[in-house]
């Protein structure tokens, strides 16, 4: 037997799977859902900080309301309602 015959070969090397992205999602609560004015808790598409909104369903007519974050000062959410009535910084509930 020669030195040559009694190298094996190096397996092939393998590649690290990549982790997965982390999926694109926001945290987000409906409450009083059967009353005029209703509240939403969610967090802030941005800085994940929590927000609570206060806002009336009716009777205007709906329609697509930015809502900006106190925290970061951006577009924390967009809401399909009457009127916002107000917003406030809250601790994230899910952080």
């Amino acid at each position: 037997m020669t030195n040559e015959e009694s190298v094996k070969p190096l397996p092939k090397p393998r590649l690290q799977p990549e982790p997965l992205p982390e999926p694109v999602a926001q945290h987000i609560r409906m409450l009083d859902l059967d009353k005029p004015q209703g509240r939403v808790i969610c967090e802030c598409w941005h800085c994940k900080e929590g927000v609570l909104i206060e806002h009336q369903r009716e009777p205007q007519p709906q329609q697509e309301l930015k809502v900006t974050c106190p925290h970061c000062g951006r577009v924390a959410v967009k809401l399909l309602v009457a009127k916002i009535l107000s917003v406030t910084a809250i601790p994230s509930p899910w952080s």
